[in-house]
């Protein structure tokens, strides 16, 4: 098949607040946090 014509897989980010070893909820004390489904991951939610 024509592999160099496909998509390279996407890998979500994770908002600046969110990133390991920041707690989520003083995260979401400081502010509301909009998650832009699927550019951004859900995974610290989870």
């Amino acid at each position: 098949m024509r592999d160099n014509l496909k998509f390279k897989p996407f890998k979500p980010g994770t908002p600046k607040a969110l990133q390991k070893g920041s707690n989520l909820f003083e995260a979401i004390r400081g502010g509301d946090i909009l998650l832009h489904h699927p550019y951004q991951s859900f995974n610290p939610i989870i």
